[in-house]
This record gives C-alpha cells, sequence and structure tokens, in this order.
C-alpha cells in the first residue's frame, strides 16, 4: 500500500478527507497530518509518505512554500495541491515548484480519486522501471561468461596462441556454434558526445542494450558470437556457410543501427570487416572493421561502414602542403592569432571536401601540430606549459577525437594556447636572447669565420627564429649589427695608435683587407689609410 499526508490548517477537512474515500480499496493508506507546511516539513522524513495532500493557502507556511522545501530538499514524495477558486494562479506557480497537480475546492470526491490513481500509477510505473534497471545492472553482471568472452577477446584480437586442434575443443567445450566455412567481424561503436557527461555504468547499460538488439536482429540469419574488445566495442563474429549475400548482412546491421537511433538518445557506427576462411584470419577481419570504424571521422557517424568501400579512399593527397607550414610558422612568429585560426578553417574545410582515408587526416592533424611544436621549442618553452600532462602524447590524443570538429577544435585550442603564452612571455624571452647575441659577438668578433648559422647552434636556437627576433626587437639584422661593432671596434684601434690596416683587419674579423677597407669606408666615409692619415695628423698637431 502507498502512503497518504494531508497537510490542512482545517481540522474538520481533515477528517472529512479521511472518511471520504475507501482509501484501502484505492491501495493507500493515510500515514500521517499536520496543519501547516512548517509541521509537515518537520513529519515528513519519518513518515516517507509516497503522496502529500497540501492545502495552498495555510498560516506559517503555505503550500506553495513548502513544495518548493520538498523541491530544494530533493524528498520524495508526489504532491497534490487543493486550492480555491480565487488562488487559481497559485497553482500554475505550484506546478513549476514539482507539483504534479491540483484540484479546486470544494473537493469532488470522483475527482480526487482519479488524481490519486493516476498518481498512484505514475509512482508503481517508476517502481517498476527503477527494479528493471536494477535487473539489467544484474544481467550485466552476471550473464557474461568470463571464460568465454576472454576467449573471443583474445581470437578477436589475435592473442591466441593455441594450436588450431586445441581451439576446436575449447570452441566445443564452451558450446559455441563456430565451426563455419567462413568468417567475418563487424565492431559495434557507441558514438560519444563530449558534450555529454557519460558515466561508466551509462556506458556498460547502454552497450549492453545494443547487445541485446544486435542478437534480436542477427539470430533469424546467421550464426554468431559476440564479445567486447579491450575498449568496450561491440564484437560480432558472424560464422558463414558461403550462401549468405553481403547485402543482407549490411541490410541486418543497418537495421540495428535504424533501431538504436531510433528508440535511444544516442547514435551508433557500425565497421565490417571482409570474409575469412581460417578461424585464425578472423583477427584480420575484425582489424579490417577498426579500420572501417576509424573512417568515421571522414565519412560520418551513425553509419554502418565497410571496410571494401574505405580500402580505395584517396591516401596520397596532400593537404597540408609547404605553403600552409609557411604560413602558419610565420602567423605564429608574429603571434596573429587571426590568420592562424584562418589558415587552420580553410585546412579543415578541405579535408572536409576530399574522400579521403583516417589516416590521411591523422597525419594531416600531426603535421599541423608540428608547426606549433617547433615554435615552442624555438621560443625554448616548456611542452608543459602548453600541453597538460595527459596531452603529450599529440598523436594519442588526436586518436581519441570522434570527429574532424573535435579534431580541429583541439588543434585550434592548442594553437591559441601556444600564441597567447608566446605574447604573455615574448619580452622577457627575446630581450634575454638579444642579450645572448650581443654577448657572443662581443667574445667571437674576432673570429673571421663567425656568422649567424654559428650563432644559432651554440646559443640553441632556430636560426629563422634567432633572425626574426633580432630584427624585430632591434630593427637591424645580425649581420647589420656584427659589421657596425667590428668596423667600430677596428676605429677604436686605429685611434689607439695601429697603423696596419692588414692587422686591424685580422683583429675585427676581416680575412679579407680589402673587403674590410669597403666596409670601413662606408660607415666613416674614408679609407683605412686615409683615416690613420688623419689620427697621425690630429697627433702630431697637438
Amino acid at each position: 500500500m502507498l502512503k497518504v499526508m494531508i497537510v490542512d490548517d482545517e481540522f474538520y477537512f481533515r477528517e472529512a478527507l479521511k472518511i471520504s474515500l475507501l482509501w484501502e480499496e484505492l491501495g493507500l493508506e493515510i500515514c500521517g497530518e499536520a496543519k501547516n507546511g512548517k509541521e509537515a516539513l518537520q513529519k515528513i522524513q519519518d513518515l516517507n509518505p509516497d503522496i502529500t495532500i497540501v492545502d495552498i493557502n495555510m498560516p506559517i507556511m503555505d503550500g506553495l512554500e513548502f513544495a518548493k522545501k520538498v523541491k530544494e530538499k530533493k524528498i520524495n514524495t508526489k504532491i497534490l495541491i487543493l486550492t480555491g477558486h480565487s488562488e487559481f494562479g497559485y497553482a500554475k506557480q505550484a506546478v513549476s515548484l514539482g507539483v504534479c497537480n491540483y484540484l479546486l475546492k470544494p473537493v469532488n470526491e470522483d475527482e480526487l480519486t482519479n488524481c490519486l490513481c493516476e498518481m498512484k500509477a505514475d509512482i508503481e510505473k517508476e517502481v517498476n522501471i527503477k527494479v528493471e534497471v536494477e535487473k539489467l545492472k544484474e544481467q550485466v553482471k552476471e550473464n557474461i561468461p568470463l571464460l568465454k568472452e576472454k576467449f573471443l577477446n583474445d581470437l578477436v584480437q589475435g592473442n591466441s596462441v593455441i594450436k588450431s586442434e586445441e581451439v576446436f575443443n575449447k570452441i566445443k567445450y564452451l558450446k559455441m556454434n563456430m565451426l563455419s566455412e567462413y568468417y567475418r567481424v563487424a565492431v559495434i561503436e557507441v558514438d560519444y558526445d563530449e558534450n555529454r557527461e557519460w558515466t561508466d555504468e551509462d556506458k556498460q547499460l547502454w552497450i549492453f542494450a545494443v547487445k541485446n538488439i544486435t542478437e534480436e536482429i542477427l539470430q533469424e540469419h546467421f550464426e554468431f558470437e559476440m564479445c567486447y574488445d579491450s575498449d568496450d566495442r561491440l564484437c560480432i563474429i558472424l560464422c558463414l556457410n558461403g550462401d549468405e549475400e553481403d547485402s543482407l548482412i549490411e541490410d541486418k546491421f543497418e537495421k540495428v543501427r535504424v533501431l538504436v537511433d531510433k528508440y535511444f538518445s544516442f547514435s551508433i557506427s557500425i565497421g565490417i570487416g571482409n570474409r575469412k576462411r581460417d578461424i585464425f584470419d578472423v583477427t584480420s577481419s575484425y582489424k579490417e572493421s577498426i579500420i572501417a570504424l576509424k573512417n568515421k571521422l571522414t565519412v560520418g557517424s551513425n553509419k554502418v561502414i565497410l571496410y571494401s568501400s574505405v580500402d580505395d579512399l584517396e591516401l596520397k593527397l596532400n593537404l597540408f602542403t609547404a605553403e600552409h607550414r609557411s604560413q602558419l610558422l610565420l602567423s605564429m612568429r608574429t603571434g596573429n592569432s587571426e590568420e592562424i585560426k584562418m589558415i587552420l578553417t580553410n585546412i579543415f574545410k578541405d579535408v572536409r571536401g576530399k574522400n579521403i582515408h583516417y589516416e590521411i587526416l591523422l597525419v594531416v592533424c600531426v603535421e599541423i601540430m608540428s608547426v606549433c611544436m617547433e615554435i615552442i621549442a624555438e621560443m625554448g618553452i616548456s611542452f608543459k606549459d602548453i600541453f597538460p600532462k595527459d596531452e603529450l602524447n599529440v598523436l594519442e590524443e588526436i586518436q581519441l577525437k570522434q570527429s574532424i570538429d573535435e579534431m580541429e577544435s583541439w588543434v585550434n585550442r592548442k594553437f591559441t594556447d601556444a600564441v597567447e603564452y608566446i605574447k604573455k612571455n615574448k619580452n622577457t624571452k627575446a630581450s634575454q636572447l638579444i642579450e645572448k647575441v650581443k654577448k657572443y659577438i662581443l667574445d667571437n668578433y674576432q673570429d673571421d669565420e663567425l656568422d649567424i648559422n654559428k650563432m644559432a647552434k651554440n646559443l640553441f636556437v632556430n636560426y629563422g627564429h634567432l633572425c626574426f627576433i633580432f630584427k624585430r626587437e632591434t630593427g637591424i639584422t645580425i649581420n647589420e649589427y656584427l659589421t657596425k661593432f667590428r668596423i667600430k671596434k677596428a676605429k677604436e684601434l686605429f685611434d689607439s695608435g695601429n697603423q696596419l690596416v692588414v692587422s686591424v683587419a685580422k683583429k675585427v674579423g676581416y680575412a679579407d683587407a680589402n673587403y674590410f677597407g669597403k666596409c670601413f669606408k662606408k660607415y666613416y666615409g674614408l679609407a683605412p689609410s686615409k683615416y690613420i692619415e688623419n689620427v697621425s695628423q690630429k697627433k702630431y698637431q697637438k
């Protein structure tokens, strides 16, 4: 019997209500009463009523406030509001607070009876659903024979090292009808939406539901066995005699897909491998089905995908060109976020328009990310500052994505994170690099083989990045700075009394005295010999 509590400030109304209905015949019993919402809240936890009949207009705490408190405290009781005509607007508000129904006073016994019966039916239905869910959970735990599951899992993933005779003995022992002329593997994967929170329990329940539907559809036409692989995908090993049409297999799996899409809040994708003669080639068909399944990234999810249909997909398209790479590098170095976003959008737009194999898609994403990682290395930034610990394996992270949209979103986010980090830290990093270059020139300007390659190598910096940063921060190139520095040092030597042009040229890093002379004249307007002569005349005049 379900329990009912009456909450009304009128004593005689409560008493009348107790005797006005044949409660036991309705499958109900009065478990308690209260004269206002506050008193009802104090009693409800102990009484635990299934249904609470509440007057909307009461002193201390009215029916609306009581309904609000019940909802806030997540108390499991269904509320029936009683109201007069003048409070009809309040009744609407009560419905928004989770109240199941309301009746107008004076209460009509037939209406009250019908309302209570409806509420009782709803409660019983909810209880039955909970029972069914609990049964389903128990089936997930108990109905999978572990030995059979392990054997099939080893078979599809190629982990079995036992001989043919032992395999067939094991099949017989586990009472599986797998002795056939051909074998073909299909793999079913739930299309998980990253924007939806899936608990492990949710995943297990839905996969089990998909398994039941698949069994029901296939058992009329095929002998088959089922198991789960290491990624919780449902694997179906079809045991064929050779006379089954490929179109029939595809049609039945399409029916599975359609039913799941119709009756559940998610979709599935199905990959189907080619036929194989030997039972030990089941693993080959399984791998083909996985390849077919992975191509949902390019052909779309919620589909049945045959390996034979993706085996011919283009594998040689050059979707990430040298021009794309150069543009991304330049935009990263200049911190142009909008340009980066536009380049990536165009690349992925091109990807969507091509009939490509998923492996090509992975290659494109890895090539794009290599540009981001190259800039991070150039800047001397730690990868951990851009990639969290669980994202350091870029290829693995890309492979986890369920769609091209997810891939594009993740790649865009990583580029944005890198650019923002570089912008935030560029002034300190750049100034430190400029000072290192100047210090290196000061220590090595006398080396006539000194060049930018040598500097970059010794400073552990990318050549292009070094040139770009130096020009951006100082306004001149490294070669211009080096020449100016050397000529200035040569002038100092001439001013201190050195009069041999060849000797001075060598001391400041010029192996060719003639070239040194041209550089010196460019800066001071005089050839070195003429400058020395002027210095000597000034000393003589003194």
